[in-house]
C-alpha cells in the first residue's frame, strides 16, 4: 500500500475533524442563552438561542369553520350517494 497516500488521507481527515469541532464550538460560544432561566423574568429563550421580550399584548384571532364544513358534510353526503349506487346520476347521456 502506498504510505503517502495513506498519510494524506489521515491528514485530511484530522484536518476536518479540526474543522468541525472549531465550528461546533464556536456556535455553542455565540448563544445568548440556553433556556428560561438563563434571560430575565420578562423574556423567554427563542429557538435561535437569544432572549426575547414577552409580548407586551396577545391577539387571538377567531376562526369561523362553519363555511368549510358545511361543503365537507355536503362531499361527504353525496360520496356515500354515489358509493351506495355505484354509478353517476349526475352524469348527462
Amino acid at each position: 500500500m502506498n504510505k503517502k497516500g495513506v498519510l494524506w488521507l489521515y491528514l485530511i481527515a484530522i484536518v476536518l475533524g479540526i474543522a468541525i469541532v472549531i465550528m461546533i464550538s464556536s456556535n455553542l460560544a455565540l448563544r445568548e442563552c440556553n433556556n428560561n432561566g438563563d434571560c430575565p423574568e420578562d423574556s423567554y429563550c427563542s429557538s435561535n438561542y437569544q432572549c426575547v421580550q414577552y409580548p407586551e399584548q396577545v391577539v387571538v384571532k377567531q376562526n369561523n369553520f362553519l363555511p368549510a364544513a358545511i361543503v365537507l358534510g355536503i362531499s361527504m353526503i353525496v360520496a356515500a350517494f354515489i358509493f351506495k349506487k355505484g354509478e353517476f346520476s349526475f352524469k348527462k347521456k
